[in-house]
C-alpha cells in the first residue's frame, strides 16, 4: 500500500460516543483524530457544532479516549488489582493521579487552541482578505485536497495546517466552494490533456515500429510491452483499440499508394499507345504488343492481361470521343442553323416594323394635310359632310389625302364641326356671362331683349329655337356649379358643425349668424334668386352633418364616425 493509501485507512472511523440531549456523537478516527456526526441530518463536522460549545461533559469526552480504548484500559487496571496486593490505600491515590492527568492535558490542549485561534484573529486583523484567501487556496492545493470531493471528507487533511485559521468558517467553505469549481476544470482539463499526450507518445511508438498492413496487436504488444509509452495507457483494450485505429490508416495509406502507383502505370502505358499513329478501334491487340514490348512503359506493367485490359479500354475511349465529337459538330452544326434562321426572322420583323413607320408617316402627313383643307374650307359649324365633300373634291390639296379612307375622312369632318361648335358656344357663353341681370331664375326671353342688340348675337345661331335651348343649357350648368360651390363654401365655414341642428332648434339666432358669415361669399350670394332654395340645401346640409356625429380625429378614416343617438 501506499502512503495515501495508509493514511486514507488510518483516517477512517474506530468509535462512536453519542453525547446525552442532543442529536449529535462524537466519532474517533485511526490516526487519533476526532469529529462530530449527526445522524438524522447526515452531517459531519470537524468544529464543535453550536449546541456543543461550552458543554464540559462534551469537552472530557472529546480529550478521553476511544470507548474500546478505555475498556481494555478498565480491564488492565483490574488485572493489576487482582495481582498486585499492595495496600488500598495506595490504590485510589493512583487513581487520583489518573483522573488528574488527562484533566490537565485537556487545560493545556485547550489554552494551546484558544492561543491559536487568538493569535490567528490578530493575523485576520492585519493580513488583508485577499492574500489570506490566496494562501488557503495554497494549502488546498499543497494538501491535494479533490475537486471532486466534500468540505467534511476533506477537512481532515487540512484542519491541523497553521493556515486553516487565516480564514473565519463562512470564509473558508466559500473559498473551498470556489477553488472545487475552478479546480474540478483544470483537473479534468489535465485529465484530458495527459491522456491525449499518452495517446500521442503511443502512436509515436507505433509510427517507429513501422508496421505493415500485416501486422497484429498481439506481436505488437510482445515486442514493445516493456516501453513506458505502451505502459501510460493502463488498459489493454484502450491499447488494442488505438492500435486498431492506426492501423485502418496504415492500410488505408498502402492502398492509397498502391492505387497512385496503378494509376500512374495506367497514364504512362496510355501515353505510349497515344503515340502510335496506327492504332484504332478495330486493331489486334496481339499484332500492337509486337512493337511496343521494348518501351519500359510497357514492361513496367507486370502482368499481361492488365494490358490487354487497360488496351481494349484504350479503344472504348477512342470510341467513345470520336461519337462525342461527331456530336459536338452536330450540335455545332445545328445551332448555326438555329441562329441564321434566328437572325433572318429578326431581320424580317425589322423591315416589316420599318414599313409600318413608313406607312405611319404617310398616313400622318396625309390627315395633317386634309385638316389643313378643312381649316381652310370648313368655317360654318353647321355644314354637311355630304356637300362639303363635293367642295372639297375640287381643290388640288385632296388627292394630297388619297391615303385616308372614306370613314376617316368623314370622321376628321366631324371632329372639326365639332371644334366649330364648341368655339361658337363659348363665345355665345362669353356674351351671357357679360350680360349684366342674367340669374338663374332669367327667361329666354328677357336676356333676348338685353343681347339682341349687340352685333356678336347674329353670328352665333341661325335659329332662335337653338339660342334658346344652348341658352337653358348654359343656366343649368351654371345653377349646377353655382350649387357645388356653395356645399364648398359651408364645408369651409367652421360656424356650421354636428351641434347646429339643436342650436337651430333652441333658437334662430343660429341660422342669421351663419347666413351672416355666408352672406360676405360671393358663393351665397349668386342664389339669392332661389333664396328658398339655398335655405334648404343649408338645412339639408346642417341635418347631414347631425347624422353623422362628431367629426373623427385627424388620423381615423371618414367611416369611423359614429352617428348620434337620438
Amino acid at each position: 500500500m501506499t502512503e495515501e493509501e495508509k493514511a486514507a485507512e488510518k483516517a477512517k472511523p474506530i468509535a462512536t460516543k453519542p453525547v446525552p440531549g442532543t442529536p449529535w456523537c462524537i466519532v474517533w478516527t485511526g490516526d487519533g483524530k476526532v469529529f462530530f456526526f449527526n445522524p438524522s441530518t447526515r452531517l459531519s463536522l470537524w468544529d464543535r457544532p453550536d449546541e456543543l460549545v461550552g458543554r464540559a461533559d462534551v469537552d472530557r469526552m472529546v480529550l478521553a479516549p476511544p470507548p474500546d480504548q478505555e475498556k481494555e484500559t478498565e480491564n488492565t487496571a483490574q488485572k493489576k488489582k487482582m495481582e498486585d496486593d499492595t495496600n488500598v490505600e495506595e490504590q485510589p491515590k493512583a487513581k487520583k493521579k489518573k483522573k488528574e492527568k488527562p484533566e490537565k492535558e485537556s487545560n493545556v490542549e485547550k489554552e494551546a487552541s484558544i492561543e491559536a485561534e487568538v493569535k490567528a484573529a490578530r493575523e485576520r486583523a492585519i493580513v488583508p482578505l485577499d492574500i489570506r484567501m490566496k494562501q488557503f487556496k495554497d494549502m488546498l492545493l499543497e494538501r491535494s485536497v479533490s475537486a471532486f470531493s466534500t468540505w467534511e471528507k476533506e477537512l481532515h487533511k487540512i484542519v491541523f495546517d497553521p493556515r486553516y485559521l487565516l480564514l473565519s468558517p463562512k470564509e473558508r467553505k466559500q473559498v473551498f466552494e470556489k477553488y472545487v469549481k475552478s479546480r474540478a476544470d483544470e483537473e479534468r482539463k489535465e485529465k484530458a490533456q495527459k491522456v491525449k499526450q499518452h495517446k500521442d507518445e503511443y502512436r509515436a511508438l507505433m509510427e517507429e515500429a513501422k508496421l505493415v498492413p500485416k501486422s497484429t496487436f498481439s506481436d505488437f504488444a510482445q515486442k514493445f510491452g516493456k516501453d513506458q509509452r505502451f505502459k501510460n495507457i493502463e488498459k489493454m483494450r484502450e491499447r488494442e483499440g488505438v492500435f486498431n485505429e492506426y492501423m485502418i490508416e496504415v492500410r488505408k495509406q498502402v492502398k492509397q499508394q498502391s492505387q497512385t502507383k496503378l494509376e500512374k502505370l495506367k497514364a504512362d502505358f496510355v501515353a505510349l499507345l497515344e503515340e502510335q499513329d496506327d492504332i484504332t478501334n478495330k486493331s489486334r491487340w496481339s499484332k500492337i504488343k509486337e512493337y511496343l514490348n521494348s518501351d519500359p512503359r510497357y514492361k513496367a506493367v507486370d502482368s499481361s492481361s492488365q494490358r490487354e485490359v487497360w488496351f481494349k479500354q484504350y479503344q472504348e475511349t477512342m470510341d467513345k470521343q470520336a461519337n462525342k465529337a461527331h456530336e459536338k459538330q452536330k450540335r455545332a452544326e445545328a445551332s448555326i442553323r438555329q441562329r441564321e434562321k434566328e437572325v433572318q426572322m429578326a431581320r424580317s420583323e425589322q423591315l416589316k416594323e420599318l414599313d409600318r413607320e413608313r406607312d405611319q408617316y404617310k398616313k400622318d402627313e396625309a390627315i395633317q394635310h386634309f385638316k389643313a383643307l378643312l381649316a381652310d374650307l370648313v368655317r360654318d359649324a353647321d355644314a354637311s359632310w355630304r356637300e362639303t365633300r363635293k367642295q372639297l373634291k375640287k381643290d388640288h390639296r385632296y388627292e394630297l389625302a388619297r391615303l385616308l379612307e372614306r370613314d376617316e375622312k368623314e370622321k376628321l369632318f366631324n371632329e372639326h364641326v365639332n371644334s366649330l361648335l364648341q368655339r361658337r358656344r363659348d363665345k355665345f357663353r362669353r356674351l351671357l356671362d357679360e350680360t349684366s341681370g342674367v340669374t338663374l331664375t332669367s327667361s329666354w326671353k328677357e336676356v333676348k331683349r338685353k343681347i339682341k342688340e349687340d352685333k356678336r348675337y347674329t353670328k352665333f345661331y341661325v335659329s332662335d329655337r337653338m339660342k334658346e335651348h344652348e341658352f337653358y343649357d348654359y343656366l343649368k350648368e351654371r345653377y349646377n356649379t353655382a350649387k357645388a360651390d356653395f356645399k364648398v363654401l359651408m364645408k369651409e365655414t367652421k360656424s356650421i358643425t354636428h351641434k347646429s341642428k339643436k342650436l337651430l332648434e333652441e333658437s334662430d339666432q343660429h341660422l342669421y349668424d351663419i347666413e351672416k358669415v355666408l352672406s360676405k361669399d360671393k358663393r351665397y350670394t349668386c342664389l339669392e334668386c332661389i333664396e328658398d332654395e339655398r335655405k334648404d340645401i343649408l338645412i339639408d346640409y346642417i341635418n347631414e352633418l347631425y347624422r353623422k356625429g362628431p367629426p373623427p380625429p385627424p388620423t381615423a378614416s371618414e367611416p369611423t364616425r359614429k352617428p348620434v343617438m337620438k
